[in-house]
């Protein structure tokens, strides 16, 4: 069986094909993808795909989050006496910087993140 193919593959070194299939390859491969999708296009669908999901992880958080506040807001108004407002008043008055630096920095934190990612999809 090995007399068939050693035969044909000399019949092919006769007709110079291979030199054939070589030039045909390399004017094909030269040539930008023009029918197909385009090489990075599965890392798009990757990154989009992941940014879905975090987004779905982010949404499951901001309910727990939001049903743990709605759960704490009823405790707190039992809570309420004018003493103790006088006394969150008084906590709130003496760290407002602290209070108003921590606000700051999620806001920044926030803000450069979005820029990031902004530029992260540039690319």
């Amino acid at each position: 069986m090995d007399i068939p193919r050693k035969k044909n593959i000399e019949d092919l070194e006769e007709n110079n094909s291979f030199q054939e299939i070589y030039d045909f390859l390399d004017s094909h491969l030269e040539k930008e993808n023009s029918d197909g999708f385009s090489l990075g296009f599965s890392k798009n669908i990757i990154r989009k795909i992941e940014a879905k999901q975090q987004r779905r992880f982010n949404v499951k958080i901001y309910i727990l989050i939001s049903i743990l506040m709605l759960m704490s807001i009823p405790m707190f108004v039992s809570f309420i006496s004018s003493d103790f407002i006088l006394m969150l008043f008084s906590v709130v008055s003496k760290y407002k910087f602290t209070f108003a630096f921590f606000i700051i920095a999620v806001i920044l934190i926030q803000l450069g993140e979005k820029m990031i990612n902004s530029r992260k999809d540039i690319r």
